[in-house]
């Protein structure tokens, strides 16, 4: 009986953790993805699965951020500051490294990243220049931002995205990563458009956008006559788009 007792107590004990806690798996999405070397087909990837589960699941995990260049006003949702995947914005703080510290040569490879989303590129960039991430955000107080062994892992914040362009803008107006965003290709490297999110408000003079392989994250980051913004969501791009729009549509006007 008290073998019984004992067995009956061990058995209540794990079904509590494992309801509180989950099974733990001992392989990790970063290690999967390691082992293939590319990323998992759109089609088939399942939310479990996703490197950015987390935000994935985090329906409400939208970030917004706005600075009026003109007025100095500023606003943003009161998530603006959390750390959340870069995705391919994260390859403007690659560029702007390059464009201090690279050759002529990485430095025209990292203007092009801009313009047309070159994973490849920011593969060869950021293999060069692993540091590059973290030294930028040093540099630019961007506290919310640090690097990853591979760069498509980093994190940003949207809040960050604006100080750094907006600081790029007041130092380097002329500066070949804001000019690349201005001529942004109308289709990325990998045949996703580059149209939507914070790109469609009034008087955008340039963008750059990022989307996770599944498309289940999208952010963006402008500017224009005047301002700076940047959005992030968990959804599609029109969500994003939406979102812009709804939000911050009026505030564009009145503070550009």
């Amino acid at each position: 009986m008290q073998v019984t007792a004992v067995l009956l107590i061990l058995t209540v004990v794990v079904g509590i953790v494992v309801a509180l806690f989950g099974r733990l798996d001992p392989t990790s999405e970063q290690q999967a993805a390691d082992a293939t070397g590319a990323p998992t087909p759109a089609s088939t990837v399942r939310i479990e699965d996703s490197p950015y589960a987390q935000f994935i699941e985090n329906s409400t995990g939208s970030q917004i951020s706005f600075f009026s260049l003109t007025d100095g006003f500023r606003t943003g949702t009161s998530t603006e500051r959390f750390a959340r995947p870069a995705l391919s914005l994260g390859k403007l703080y690659i560029a702007q490294y390059v464009m201090e510290n690279g050759t002529e040569e990485e430095q025209e490879t990292a203007t092009e990243m801009i313009r047309n989303s070159s994973d490849v590129a920011a593969e060869v960039l950021y293999e060069a220049y692993p540091e590059s991430i973290d030294e930028i955000a040093d540099e630019y107080g961007l506290l919310s931002t640090r690097g990853e062994e591979r760069w498509g892992y980093s994190m940003t914040s949207t809040y960050d995205l604006v100080r750094f362009v907006a600081l790029l803008i007041e130092d380097d107006p002329e500066s070949p990563i804001l000019e690349a965003m201005r001529n942004a290709s109308d289709v990325a490297e990998d045949g996703y458009p580059q149209d939507w999110g914070t790109a469609v408000l009034d008087g955008v003079e340039g963008s750059k956008w990022g989307w996770s392989d599944d498309r289940m994250l999208h952010t963006s980051v402008s500017f224009g006559e005047g301002y700076v913004v940047a959005a992030a969501t968990t959804g599609t791009r029109d969500d994003l788009t939406q979102l812009v729009e709804n939000q911050l549509s009026e505030v564009v006007k009145e503070h550009s």
